[in-house]
């Protein structure tokens, strides 16, 4: 039990600094990037990533998930270690033939799409990064299933920087977005040498490679897999045709609008990461106090994520232009509508954690799949017509599909909770709408400031938060402090 503490109190403090500090470093670049790039390039190199991720499903098929199972399940078997070494060097020769296959089907898609020349060397040599992805991934996995997401963490950090420092260098010397590629390419290997390096204290090396047990692990991965096909066709898949259908300057503004949307849920899942693994043990250890700690966490993601959609979406125009310049003004009334996912994201993502606490994870792929197939056939059939507008609408239906039917399958629950304090909320969010929209034509800067000050303090007044909430936080912080003490005492 001491030890599960420790390392519950390892992975959550060291993944969530290095989450903060891989999601600043990512957000501040990227602005930096769409600034320097210009619309026009910024839609190829967008399109690019996104020609990569539709097709990455292909070099992994569920194996990385899968191994980091497996290996949880083995390393305390008598004959686990033999059997993780054998794993190891099975997935790592799976994955890099899975990789050329993934490098050749992106490849030809480009072709076949009539994507530029130019457009075709930067996804065929991005393609040269999923296989040092391969290494990578076959290799973090084994980290993970022996709990050492801290390592994991802390490297994707150093991968960052490495992306900053190289990836600035080479917009400085004009080298556009093919130093980007080769930047990513840089620091991936890095990241991939420090992963390698990590697997040594605990004893793992490559073991005997087996081609008899190649089917069966492909087998027992692909529903794995399935997930994340969806997913990543999902995400992607709207850059892709925008880029076919519209051309680079569409694609590039409505990915500058798309990229401000998932560095905002970034505060979502930075909380939703670190509170799992407590949640998990919180549901066999007193399972009866859930629901009451389910109603506090929806009630703060809702705090936070509606002043960000209604003052997102009165501030689209002056956001963009203080964000990526007046070039990218066409960005904000995508930026409007897309604004509206944000809380829609801070919610699926909860939801679907609350649901897998339950035992349900099935259901979480079976909502994922639905809410991905309806994504994929309406991008299909207005993209072409509508444009970036449709895309836009489309994510934001997208998580209006999934987070109704989290709530369907969580609808016992929900139905035993409180929500005074939701409505307080929304009062306050309109209140600070209103002042908003009186100021939307001051400095962006100061509109901002006195909208965060007036809704803090409506809250306060409101008593949205207040007297219990300080005791919510001062017991987490004793139980973190408890979780704590046996590590304390171990050395």
């Amino acid at each position: 039990m001491q030890q599960l503490s420790r390392t519950i109190l390892r992975n959550s403090a060291v993944g969530l600094i290095a989450q903060v500090a891989i999601k600043f470093l990512s957000f501040a670049f990227t602005v930096l990037i769409i600034r320097n790039l210009g619309a026009t390039d910024f839609g190829q190199y967008a399109a690019v990533i996104g020609f990569g991720t539709v097709f990455l499903f292909i070099a992994d098929l569920g194996l990385a998930p899968y191994t980091v199972r497996e290996v949880a399940r083995l390393r305390d078997a008598p004959d686990g270690p033999e059997r993780i070494r054998d794993l190891y060097a099975d997935v790592l020769v799976l994955r890099l033939m899975l990789a050329v296959v993934a490098g050749i089907c992106v490849v030809t898609a480009a072709v076949l799409t009539g994507r530029p020349g130019l457009m075709i060397g930067a996804i065929a040599l991005n393609s040269v990064t999923v296989l040092i992805y391969a290494v990578h991934g076959s290799s973090s996995a084994i980290l993970a299933g022996y709990e050492r997401l801290d390592l994991t963490s802390g490297v994707q950090v150093v991968n960052q920087l490495i992306f900053v420092v190289l990836g600035g260098i080479a917009l400085w010397l004009g080298f556009g977005y093919y130093g980007l590629i080769v930047a990513t390419m840089a620091g991936v290997f890095v990241m991939t040498l420090l992963v390698v390096r990590a697997l040594k204290p605990l004893g793992i090396r490559l073991g005997r490679i087996s081609r008899a047990r190649w089917l069966s692990l492909l087998r027992a991965a692909f529903p794995f897999g399935v997930i994340g096909l969806t997913l990543g066709i999902s995400y992607r898949f709207d850059t892709v045709l925008l880029n076919i259908f519209s051309g680079d300057t569409p694609t590039g503004h409505y990915n500058a609008a798309y990229n401000l949307i998932f560095a905002l849920v970034t505060l979502s899942n930075v909380l939703n990461t670190a509170l799992y693994p407590s949640l998990s043990r919180q549901a066999t250890t007193a399972p009866e106090t859930l629901p009451q700690i389910y109603e506090r966490m929806l009630r703060y993601l809702m705090l936070v994520a509606l002043p960000i959609a209604v003052g997102g979406y009165l501030l689209a125009g002056p956001i963009v232009a203080l964000l990526f310049g007046p070039a990218y003004a066409p960005a904000a009334p995508l930026l409007a509508i897309l604004i509206w996912a944000v809380p829609l994201m801070f919610l699926s993502e909860f939801l679907g954690y609350v649901v897998v606490i339950a035992g349900r994870e099935v259901k979480v792929a079976r909502a994922i799949m639905i809410s991905s197939s309806i994504n994929i056939v309406a991008n299909l059939a207005l993209i072409p017509f509508y444009g970036v507008a449709a895309a836009a609408i489309i994510t934001v239906v997208t998580e209006v599909v999934l987070v109704s039917q989290y709530l369907w399958l969580l609808r016992d629950m929900l139905g035993q909770m409180q929500w005074r304090e939701l409505v307080r909320t929304v009062a306050a969010v309109g209140v600070m709408g209103l002042l908003v929209y009186v100021g939307r034509e001051w400095p962006v800067v100061v509109t901002i400031a006195l909208g965060a000050l007036v809704y803090s303090g409506l809250l306060l007044a409101l008593r949205v938060v207040g007297r219990e909430e300080a005791i919510f936080v001062r017991g987490l912080l004793a139980a973190r402090r408890a979780a704590a003490e046996p590590q304390q005492g171990a050395l």
